[in-house]
This record gives C-alpha cells, sequence and structure tokens, in this order.
C-alpha cells in the first residue's frame, strides 16, 4: 500500500492535476517517475497500475492530466499538442523538485503508445530526465500516417482545420475511434475502459493533428539520457520499427526489448505484457536512477 494524493501544479499559468504517490515507507529521498499518459487518456487509466507497481520498489510517482484533459485546465478541451504535453510533464519535474520525499537529482519518465513519444520527447529537451522508459510509441506519427493513401486529402482537412482554429478560435472534433481504426483490438478496450472514466472523452480537436504529425520524438534525442524502448512484436497500431528507429536516434545508456508475439493491446494493465513490461521497467529504472 502507498499514499496517494491529489495535486495541483501550473504550466505556463494554467493548472495541472496529478495524482502524486509515495511509497507506504519513505526512510530518505527517492527517486522519482512522471508517468505520461497516451492518445487522449487522462490520468486514472491504465498508468496507474504501472505506477503502483514502481511504488511497490519504492519510488515516488506522478500521473497528470496533461493541460485540456481530466481535471486540468486550458482550452479549447482535447487539444492534442505533443510540445505542450511535454512542457507540461517538464512542470510535473520542476514539482517533483519541491517534494520533501523526492530526491531531484533522480527523476525519470514513463510513457505507453503516444505517452511513450511524449516521455522520450521529454528525455530530449530536459537534462533533469537521468532515465525515461518508452513503450509501444511512435517516434513520428506523420511518418506511420503518410503510408495511407488517404494520408494527403487528410492532411489537407488538418490544415483547413488549423487555419479555421487560427481565424476564429473554433474548434472542431475527431473521434478516436476513426484515428486508431486499424487497429479494432484498442478501440474495443478503449470505447470499454472509458465507460469507467467519465472525464475521458474519445475525442480531440482536429486542429491539434497538425501539431501531432510536426512532432518527432526523433528530434534532440541524442541528448538523452538512459532511454529504454519496449515495443510488442505484433503491433499492427504502431509498427516496431518507430521504437528502432528511436533506440537508434537516442543517447547511451539504451536499451530496445521486443516482446515477441505480442500485440499493442495487451500492453495495458490486466492484460498479457503488463507483467514483462513492468519487469523491464523497474529493472531499468533501478540501474539508472
Amino acid at each position: 500500500m502507498s499514499d496517494e494524493r491529489r495535486v495541483e501544479l501550473y504550466c505556463d499559468g494554467t493548472k495541472v492535476v496529478g495524482l502524486l504517490g509515495l511509497p507506504k515507507t519513505v526512510s530518505s529521498p527517492r527517486p522519482a517517475v512522471v508517468f505520461c499518459v497516451g492518445f487522449s487518456l487522462v490520468k486514472e487509466v491504465w498508468l496507474l497500475g504501472f505506477a503502483r507497481r514502481l511504488r511497490a520498489a519504492g519510488y515516488v510517482t506522478l500521473n497528470i492530466d496533461y493541460r485540456t484533459f481530466g481535471e486540468s485546465g486550458g482550452e479549447p478541451r482535447c487539444r492534442l499538442a505533443p510540445r505542450m504535453q511535454v512542457e507540461d510533464v517538464r512542470a510535473a519535474l520542476s514539482y517533483l523538485e519541491t517534494v520533501p520525499e523526492v530526491d531531484a537529482a533522480r527523476l525519470g519518465v514513463f510513457g505507453v503508445s503516444l505517452g511513450g513519444t511524449i516521455a522520450a520527447g521529454a528525455a530530449a529537451a530536459d537534462r533533469r530526465v537521468k532515465a525515461g522508459v518508452s513503450v509501444a510509441a511512435p517516434g513520428d506519427l506523420e511518418r506511420i500516417w503518410s503510408e495511407s493513401p488517404k494520408w494527403q486529402s487528410f492532411r489537407a482537412k488538418i490544415h483547413e482545420a488549423r487555419k479555421l482554429y487560427r481565424a476564429t478560435g473554433e474548434a472542431s472534433y475527431v473521434a478516436v475511434e476513426k484515428l486508431l481504426a486499424n487497429d479494432p483490438e484498442t478501440v474495443a478496450l478503449i470505447k470499454e475502459e472509458q465507460k469507467q472514466h467519465p472525464r475521458w472523452r474519445l475525442e480531440v480537436t482536429f486542429e491539434s493533428l497538425e501539431d501531432l504529425t510536426q512532432f518527432s520524438a526523433e528530434r534532440g534525442l541524442e541528448k538523452s539520457r538512459g532511454m529504454l524502448f519496449i515495443h510488442p512484436g505484433e503491433d499492427v497500431l504502431v509498427g516496431k520499427r518507430e521504437s528502432e528507429s528511436m533506440y537508434a536516434a537516442a543517447g547511451e545508456p539504451k536499451k530496445l526489448v521486443t516482446l515477441e508475439g505480442m500485440r499493442h493491446v495487451e500492453v495495458y494493465a490486466g492484460k498479457r505484457a503488463f507483467e514483462p513490461v513492468c519487469a523491464e521497467m523497474i529493472e531499468w529504472f533501478g540501474a539508472q536512477l
């Protein structure tokens, strides 16, 4: 058991809400890890299982809602801007530096799917990140989506939505189900899980997809330290080459693990890949932090 409490911090003047978790016994300042949620998710979904497992190993954890999602502030709601989310993670790192139970010299990040992209981006941007774990994450979403024969027309629609947003402030929305349609298993899990989390909206602003496709976690990743990349071998939503590409770009030390025979949906709590990911996570943070 551990102490888990709601906390508030601020990024560029906007409130960010998180769940701070402390190990049951803290005999000295402990290493701490920020958990980065994925595509449209809120802090209560899936990653709390990883955080609780890490706390049992003696770490302080912080799960956050990015700005415009969940309990955090910001408008328009559900704006999926990776650069902004990286800054939210950096604000969370700054918050952890103020927590008495935290050793500010031993900070890490962890993320799954798009959260793994954000974790890698934070590791590239912030030298305070001494170790990171990125699971089943895209290094560059435009690289993935551009393989679709409908990509050019879809990108044109995104650009028009951005022009409208800049001219009028009006945001239109696109369903998460549509954007992840090539992986029906993951979509089905998301739709079922969302019923338990009323703050989780299965949509994002259409115009913010321009930010999403312009963001590459690989840029600057050579500045990272201590990155572990884990990828399911049979992932149809995010191909294994994405983690391979980020691994190639990352600075040392680094490690790449393939979960043979696993699919994207199996990474999450209660699924087949959860335990292997937890084992790799605890071993990696133990070595690096």
